[in-house]
């Protein structure tokens, strides 16, 4: 079986020390996920991330270190291995490559983590507020 590397964010901000996580859209418009893709050649996971959150989710951020952890899907044929950060959200597009197929959602962490696809995604997800540390305010 083939293994596909990806890597991914978690785009997150605080709304009055409430943490709220953007999910988008998949392509068919069916689930909910992260921005994520394959790692290309010549490309680090960092930069990955980065362009992904723009393509697929039109944001821009700070990529924090180290990751989340990572969860694995089956697709391709094979089964992909996500590499997952938290992602600061510094701006936000109006207009992105990917805004006529994918639709974005700003929701509660706690609720964000029920509403993608995968569990073991909806896991990492539970897992940023300690990532995180508390809010500071």
């Amino acid at each position: 079986m083939e293994i596909f590397s990806q890597a991914g964010a978690i785009p997150y901000r605080w709304a009055k020390c409430s943490l709220e996580v953007l999910l988008i859209s998949t392509s068919s418009g069916k689930n909910m996920t992260i921005p994520k893709g394959l790692i290309d050649p010549g490309f680090t996971v960092i930069e990955t991330v980065l362009n992904e959150a723009y393509e697929e989710a039109g944001i821009k951020g700070c990529i924090l270190t180290p990751a989340i952890g990572s969860y694995e899907f089956s697709k391709w044929g094979g089964l992909c291995n996500v590499e997952v950060f938290g992602m600061t959200v510094t701006h936000t597009f109006d207009n992105w490559p990917e805004d006529f197929m994918r639709y974005r959602v700003w929701s509660d962490y706690i609720q964000a983590a029920r509403l993608v696809k995968h569990a073991n995604l909806g896991k990492l997800i539970l897992k940023l507020p300690e990532h995180l540390g508390s809010c500071k305010r």
